[in-house]
C-alpha cells in the first residue's frame, strides 16, 4: 500500500494567491495524502481566501487547518505544520506557488528508496499574473543523486524551499528549527544529507512566484538600499544557523553518524563570516567597517568572494544592486555556455 504523504502549505499574506495554491494541491494525482495549510496571522484576506478555497476541497485529502493568532516567522510555521503531520514525507509548499499535479506522485516515486531522506525538483519562474518570466526558464539540469559533499561543494541545482520534500525523520531526529532561522532551504537538506541521500528531479514541478513580496527573491528593479536591507535581515539567520549546525553536527556523531570534512569547513567558514558580518552591524564608521574586511580577508578568515559582497554591503552599499546583477548575468551565461 503507497506510503501517506502530508503537503504541508504555508501562507503568509498571500489573499490574491493562496486559492490557486489549494487549487493545485486538489489536483494531486497522488493518494494517500493529507494537506496541512497554515495561515501565519496574516493582516490581509489570506484566511478568507483559504476558507473560501476548501469549501471545493476532494473528501479524499484530510485537511488540517493551523491558524497562528500572532506572526510566528519561518521556522514557527513549519516547526507547528510537522507537529500536525502525519505522513512519512512531507512535501513542502508555498502560498504563492502552484504545483503541477504529478508533483507528490513523482516525489514519493524517489521516497521509494528508503535512503532518501531529502528531495528538491525543478521549478518554472511566473510572475503575479502566472505568466512565464522570460529569462528565468531553468538550465538544462538532469535528474541527480545528491550528497552532503556534494551539495556543501555547489555541485547540481541549486535548491529552492518551495520545490523540496523530506523524510518525516528529518524533523523527529534533531530539534525544532529556532526562531531566527530564514533559510529554512540551508539547514533542512543538510539535515536530510546527514541522515541519508538526496535526489533531484529535473522535471519542472513547480511554479515559483516572484514578485515583490518575495523574502528572498528581490524583484530586479529594486535599488541598492532595498536590496542592502533585505541582504542583513540574515545576519541573523545566518548566526542561528551555525550554532544549529553546530549542535547538529555533534548530535549526529554522538549517534555514530559518518561526516565529510566538507561539512565541519562548511560551518567554519559560514560562521567566520557571521562573526565579521555582526562585528560589521555594530560599528558605525565607513573607515572602520573598511579595515574590519581587510583584516578578516587578510587574516584568511574570510575568502575573497566573502570579503568583497561584505565591503560592497558594509562600505559601498549604492554598489550592491549593479554588482549583483552583473553577477547574476554572468552566472546565468556561464550556465547556459555549461549547459549548451
Amino acid at each position: 500500500m503507497p506510503e501517506l504523504a502530508t503537503f504541508a502549505l504555508f501562507a503568509y499574506r498571500h489573499e490574491a494567491f493562496v486559492a490557486e495554491a489549494i487549487r493545485s494541491v486538489a489536483k494531486q494525482t497522488y493518494r494517500p495524502l493529507e494537506l496541512v495549510i497554515t495561515d501565519d496571522a496574516s493582516p490581509d484576506e489570506t484566511r478568507r481566501k483559504i476558507d473560501e478555497a476548501l469549501r471545493d476541497f476532494p473528501a479524499d485529502i484530510p485537511v488540517i487547518r493551523i491558524n497562528h493568532p500572532q506572526n510566528q516567522g519561518i521556522p514557527g510555521v513549519i516547526n507547528a505544520a510537522v507537529r500536525q503531520a502525519s505522513g512519512r514525507v512531507i512535501v513542502f509548499g508555498a502560498g504563492d506557488d502552484v504545483s503541477e499535479p504529478e508533483r507528490v506522485a513523482r516525489t514519493m516515486r524517489v521516497f521509494a528508496d528508503p535512503r532518501v531522506a531529502f528531495a528538491h525538483t525543478a521549478a518554472s519562474v511566473i510572475d503575479e499574473e502566472g505568466e512565464l518570466v522570460r529569462g528565468r526558464e531553468g538550465a538544462g539540469h538532469r535528474d541527480a543523486e545528491l550528497s552532503l559533499a556534494g551539495m556543501l561543494l555547489g555541485a547540481g541545482a541549486p535548491i529552492l524551499g518551495a520545490t523540496c520534500a523530506y523524510r518525516a525523520d528529518v524533523f523527529r531526529e534533531f530539534a525544532e528549527l529556532p526562531p531566527q532561522i530564514l533559510r529554512e532551504d540551508v539547514i533542512l537538506p543538510i539535515r536530510g544529507l546527514i541522515l541519508g541521500e538526496g535526489r533531484f528531479i529535473a522535471r519542472k514541478l513547480v511554479r515559483y512566484r516572484t514578485h515583490a513580496g518575495n523574502l528572498h527573491s528581490p524583484a530586479p528593479a529594486q535599488s541598492s538600499a532595498e536590496m542592502v536591507r533585505r541582504n542583513l535581515r540574515f545576519a541573523d539567520d545566518r548566526e542561528a544557523s551555525c550554532a544549529q549546525l553546530g549542535a547538529d553536527i555533534a548530535k549526529a556523531r554522538a549517534d555514530g553518524r559518518i561526516l565529510p570534512d566538507e561539512l565541519d569547513l562548511y560551518l567554519r567558514q559560514e560562521a567566520a563570516y557571521s562573526a565579521v558580518e555582526q562585528r560589521l552591524l555594530r560599528t558605525k564608521s565607513m573607515f572602520v567597517r573598511a579595515g574590519q574586511v581587510a583584516l578578516a580577508w587578510s587574516l584568511r578568515r574570510i575568502g575573497t568572494v566573502k570579503a568583497m559582497k561584505l565591503f560592497t554591503l558594509f562600505v559601498t552599499p549604492f554598489l550592491y544592486a549593479p554588482v549583483l546583477k552583473a553577477w547574476i548575468r554572468l552566472s546565468e551565461r556561464k550556465r547556459q555556455i555549461r549547459h549548451g
